[in-house]
């Protein structure tokens, strides 16, 4: 039940949070700060156990990686609720140039990718054009050139009118991305890419509450505490070696900590594995708790955090 005070979301559905849920239940049974590899503390002096330790660092981070939401499962979202397009919520693509260092390009690619699929979802194909051509220079300019490849481009210019070819070609784009980074070890990449495109998607949501506050729109922000989640797990394990992680980790704590403040419930649960594939499914019906005043202090974090991204 909602009221003026309270949202709860309810998904009687888990199966979509499978994976996420497991990850970050396993991680949180983890030990303390020297125990970061199921158990194993890590021998600084070993190579054996540097090795282990960063393939496993990376087995754990891969498996979050495609748990969470796209930027393009986002702006579905947010378009599901009922919300109108808006123009002027959007990163200006004009500034695409304007990035210099690594982490800020990086990050800005998610702003970015997260306005095309945005526009795209919408329908809006002149400023799919732009941020289209925005997020090219954005990648290139980091080296990502597989998504971009004179093919994808050509394949996404002509089907700009055609919302489900679009959308079916950037599905495309965004996993040969992440397929190149993390075929070149730069998973911190996908990461900082992954992070930009989620703040993006939860600013369009946020923004959307100023003008009506819906129960749907509140419910979609309410549900990204599984994405906070997850996010929280992968900056923790890259923090660790990457100054470019930590720095940008330090930028996300507070909007982080606000979701870690949203209490989860989990009624009529079971879990069942799939012998084949040894995968276990959490099934039951989860609630997540989101008062008022919490919602309007995500929504401050979220405001200050994606001004923080695109600044240059």
């Amino acid at each position: 039940m909602h009221n003026q005070d309270m949202f709860v979301v309810i998904r009687r559905d888990m199966k979509y949070f499978t994976l996420a849920l497991c990850v970050f239940l396993l991680a949180s049974c983890g030990g303390g700060a020297e125990e970061k590899t199921s158990g194993v503390k890590r021998d600084t002096n070993s190579s054996d156990s540097v090795e282990f330790f960063r393939s496993d660092v990376v087995e754990r981070a891969t498996r979050v990686f495609y748990a969470m939401p796209s930027h393009l499962e986002l702006s579905t979202m947010i378009k599901s609720t009922g919300g109108e397009f808006q123009k002027d919520f959007m990163h200006d693509s004009q500034k695409a140039n304007t990035y210099q260092s690594t982490m800020k390009r990086a990050l800005a690619l998610g702003v970015y990718g997260a306005d095309l699929s945005y526009s795209a979802v919408y329908e809006q194909q002149n400023e799919a054009l732009k941020y289209l051509a925005a997020t090219k220079r954005i990648g290139e300019s980091i080296g990502i050139q597989e998504a971009f490849s004179a093919n994808f481009i050509e394949r996404a210019n002509a089907n700009l009118d055609n919302r489900d070819s679009m959308l079916a070609i950037m599905t495309e784009m965004y996993w040969e991305s992440n397929s190149q980074l993390e075929e070149e070890s730069r998973e911190h990449i996908s990461l900082l890419v992954m992070a930009g495109g989620w703040i993006e998607g939860l600013y369009l949501a946020c923004k959307l509450t100023q003008d009506v506050t819906t129960v749907d729109i509140t419910d979609r922000i309410a549900e990204q505490k599984f994405a906070a989640d997850q996010l929280t797990e992968m900056f923790d394990v890259y923090s660790e070696d990457d100054y470019m992680i930590e720095e940008s980790y330090e930028m996300f704590k507070p909007l982080l900590a606000k979701f870690g403040e949203l209490n989860v419930e989990i009624s009529n649960s079971s879990i069942s594995k799939d012998e084949s594939s040894g995968v276990h499914t959490i099934g039951g019906e989860t609630k997540v708790e989101l008062p008022a005043e919490t919602l309007e202090e995500i929504k401050k974090e979220t405001f200050a955090l994606r001004q923080k991204l695109i600044e240059p």
